[in-house]
Parts: structure tokens; sequence; C-alpha cells
């Protein structure tokens, strides 16, 4: 297969016949939106810049047409740098037109993850912004021209900046005649490549096919009912999983509206909810913990908002309790770049129910499995899998790494750990590389992390081992303080622990004081830089 996409036609045939996949492509989703709401509002941004489904459907008939004249053919990639801009739905749009590949990238990417990614995928085009947070991204483009040989054009898409002598997405969209009838692509060819935003090393591309993409959020818009009414507020990158599939791929297709943040501000958040009518958000736990303390300070609530829906990483529990107070209902969905989603909450769920990271998702199917992959019993912490129309079908020319993952009957290996109950509803306890092995003990980084985040003054905490000679490893808490005048010491922090009843051996035996902790765009912790910090201050 070609990019070594990992596909049966066993595989296939269960999902044609379970009516998970079909022959619809997501171009066709778009073209529907457009006949059916074409005077409604498809996407707007925190800049106030808004295409209707009309607008954005004749703006990416342009963009087709450049693309088409620049020799993209049904299959080439097609690289967009951008935030969380309205632009990017045209663009979007544009490469379902002539049959692209998408490959969002995240902003936060510098030249030589940029160089990887672009000859990974063979680009032959760049949509990339003039400038986003005091960046240049201009100032990259004689290096990428040297770079990747397959780089045709690069295009600049100006916000309140403006460039002379560069292609501009605005160029584009003055001369180009509308391209001329869609190219046609069958259902499970690749439709996205997303590149996960590498806590653990260099990014990996997941390729999704337009039947993956589908299947996945059609079952995720029927587990929390969303429909055409809804108006999606989306302060995740577009790169992300979250922000390409629930908020800009998820709206087109049930006809709604994405209402999208470049820059995460809580308080610009409350005010885009509140005056737009958001009825639906979605983030990393991260984000909504500043929008509780938002709330809180300004004493409001958001009554148009029915859920927040809160993934990426495992939501404490105290988040939800917290949430309770403003009024605000947070609830747990689970995947991954490589499985989206595969397990949530569901509106009727009792508030049991609603602590866990969920159930399977209609036609995807989870196990727990021990170190050989052999399922284990309830109750017992193992590595979560899963397997169903959504799961991707391999990483980018990365057959060896596919592999690993993604077995021959179609099962992808997390690599996450977790403990199911009786009822099939899942918490996530950690990750299997996110365990600290001390003296044959093993300790989960997620359980201190989640004990430190109930101590009243740290806001945010993450856990890594320290090397040691006797034990193997000591953990090390890295915690950024509500109050850093107050400061915290490791006796307190222990003193914290002890209190809790907490088993010794789990607690830290080293703080770290950080003004803030190393993230990724999709606000996932860069532990690796936290191993590296900590192995550092030992040698010195």
């Amino acid at each position: 297969m070609p990019f070594g996409i990992k596909l049966t036609q066993s595989q296939v045939h269960k999902y044609r016949c379970e009516g998970q996949w079909g022959d619809a492509t997501l171009a066709d989703y778009w073209r529907m939106a457009v006949l059916c709401f074409p005077d409604k509002v498809a996407v707007s941004d925190s800049h106030g810049k808004c295409f209707t489904y009309r607008e954005t459907d004749c703006a990416a008939d342009k963009v087709a047409a450049f693309l088409i004249k620049t020799g993209v053919c049904p299959g080439d990639f097609v690289s967009v740098q951008l935030p969380g801009w309205a632009e990017f739905a045209v663009i979007y749009a544009a490469c379902l037109k002539v049959g692209a590949v998408i490959n969002p990238i995240l902003p936060n990417f510098q030249l030589h993850e940029l160089s990887y990614i672009l000859n990974k995928c063979e680009s032959k085009v760049l949509f990339m912004p003039v400038r986003f947070r005091k960046q240049d991204y201009l100032s990259n483009i004689s290096p990428l021209k040297t770079d990747v040989p397959s780089l045709k054009k690069i295009v600049a898409v100006e916000k309140e900046n403006e460039t002379a002598g560069q292609l501009t997405l605005s160029k584009i969209l003055e001369p180009f005649a509308p391209a001329a009838g869609y190219r046609l692509r069958r259902a499970d060819d690749l439709a996205a490549v997303l590149f996960t935003s590498g806590t653990e090393g260099f990014p990996k591309g997941v390729m999704l096919t337009h039947n993956n993409i589908i299947a996945s959020e059609r079952a995720f818009c029927a587990n929390f009912h969303l429909d055409y009414l809804d108006k999606v507020f989306m302060p995740a990158p577009v790169a992300h999983a979250i922000g390409f599939h629930h908020g800009v791929t998820a709206s087109f297709m049930l006809g709604a509206t994405c209402l999208l943040e470049d820059v995460y501000c809580a308080e610009e958040a409350v005010r885009l909810i509140t005056e737009e009518r958001c009825s639906i958000a979605m983030a990393s736990t991260p984000v909504v913990y500043d929008l509780i303390r938002c709330l809180h300070e300004q004493k409001r609530t958001l009554p148009s908002l029915h859920v927040f829906l809160c993934g990426g990483s495992a939501v404490p529990r105290m988040l939800l309790q917290q949430a309770l107070t403003v009024g605000l209902r947070i609830m747990s969905i689970y995947g991954s770049t490589e499985s989206v989603p595969h397990t949530a909450s569901k509106p009727d769920d009792p508030a049991d129910l609603l602590l866990t990271d969920g159930c399977a998702l209609p036609g995807i199917e989870i196990k727990v499995v021990d170190k050989s992959r052999k399922e284990v019993d309830c109750g017992t912490e193992g590595e979560e899998a899963s397997r169903g129309p959504n799961v991707f079908v391999g990483y980018l020319k990365e057959p060896d790494l596919t592999a690993k993952v993604l077995d021959d009957d179609g099962w992808y290996y997390s690599g996450d750990l977790c403990r199911q109950d009786p009822r099939g509803y899942i918490r996530i306890t950690g990750r299997m590389k996110d365990i600290i092995i001390r003296g044959g003990e093993n300790i989960s980084s997620a359980e201190v992390e989640w004990i430190l985040m109930q101590h009243p003054n740290v806001s945010e905490a993450s856990v890594v081992g320290m090397p040691d000679k006797r034990l193997g490893e000591r953990s090390c808490a890295y915690v950024v303080l509500k109050n850093p005048a107050k400061g915290l010491t490791l006796p307190e922090v222990q003193k914290f622990f002890r209190c809790l009843h907490v088993a010794k051996y789990k607690y830290p035996e080293r703080i770290e004081v950080v003004g803030q902790l190393p993230h990724t765009a999709s606000m996932k912790v860069k532990k690796y830089i936290l191993r590296k910090d900590i192995r550092r201050k030992m040698q010195n």
C-alpha cells in the first residue's frame, strides 16, 4: 500500500457491512453543507473574520484553482501551518475539492520540525501565517525552499499584517477563476495526515482516510446529541486532533457553526462564548482550569453552554467538582490522534460515571491488556487498546512504528494505562512510559500529579522519574504555584500526602518550583524536557 497504509479487505468488508463506512467522502459532506446552509456562518474566529458556507465555498473554489495550476494532483499533500483562523476552513475545503491530502501543522513547530514534516509528506504547497505570537514565519521561507525539494509554492496568510513581494492568500482569492467541479476521491483514500505533538520525541504522521474521519465524527456527534443548531467553541489548535476533528470537521458535517480562538485567554473565551451563544466547547484540562478560575473571579456563568468536553489527558475528579460550582458541566472524552475519539461519557450518565473517562462509542471496541497483550480482569490495570472504523491506517512511511502499535486485527495499542469496570467504563491511570519504578514499586505519575493538584497552592503539576543509584528511580515533582510568594517546600508536600493517607513510597522526593511547565500546542506537558532538566541538575 502507498505510504505504508495498513488496511485489510476484511476490515473494509466488516465496517461497510456494519454501516460504519461507505462511499461518501468529506468532500460530499462539505458539498451537502453548502447546499443546505449556504447563508449560515460556517466558521468565525476571535479576530472577527467570518465566512458563511457559501462564502467559504466560493473562496475555496479559487484556492482549488490555484492548487491545480500549481500542479497539485489527487493524493498530493498540502501542508497548512495556521493557528485557529477562519481561513483554515477555506484551505481545507479547497483540498477536498482537488482531492489533496491536507496536512495541518502546529504553529509552534520550528524550522527543523517543519522541514522534517514537509519532506516526510513531500508537500507541494505550504500555507503559513505572516506573523503569529511575535514569530515572523516568512523568515523560514528561504531555508524551506532549499530543504524541501517537493515544495512548489509557499502562501502567506495575512491577518493584521500586510506583506509585499510574497504570494498571499488574499492575492490568490482575487485573480483565480473557480475550479471546475470536484476531483473525485474514494472514501478509503487518505484525507488527512496529522502529526503527533511530540511530547516524547519526534512527531509521527498519523494517516486518516475519509472513512476514518467520517466514522469518528458521526459517533462523536451522536454520543453528545449534536446537530446543525449547535455552535462549537474551539480553543484547541486546528492542527490538533481536537480542533481538526471536533471543531472544523464535525461542524461542517453537521452544518453547524465553529468559532475558533487562536490564542487561548480565559477572559476572552468567556466573552466569545457569551456573545456568540456557543452551546458546546472542547479543550484540554489546563484550559478548563483557567475557565473555571475566570468564572469564579467574574462571578459569572455560561448559560448557553450545555457541556464542556474535556480531553487530551485524564480529567481530575476535583476539576469536575469545581466546575459544578460555576454551573459548568464537564464531560470526559478520551482518544488519541491515532484513534479519535473512542470513549466518552454520555449526557444521561449518573454522577459516578461522569467521574470516569467514559465507555466505548458506538461501533468501537475497547479492551485492557497486560504486557503480553492478553486481556486482564475487570478492575486490573493494563494497557488500553481500541479497534474500530475510526482507528488510523498507519504512520506515514513508518511501517515498523506502525507494526508496534497497530496489529493485523486492527487493534491500536495506546500506551495508556487504565482500569475498566464491569459496566465497560474506563479510568485512565497514566502512561506506560510514565511509570516511575522505585525499588521495584511502580508509581503512576498521573496519580501523584492528581494528588498534588489538590494542594491549595498548586495550580499545575508534572511528575517525572529522576535517576537513583540504589532505587533506580525516585519521583520529582515540577509544580507551578497559585501564589509564588507563599512558596512550597518538600516537607510541606510530604506532610500533605501523609494527611491524605497516601502510601509513603508515592511521596515526591524532590520539588522543583517553576513559573510554567513546557507544553505542546495541545497543552500536554513535554515531560522529556523535564527529565533532561532533572538529570542535568543532578549531575551538577
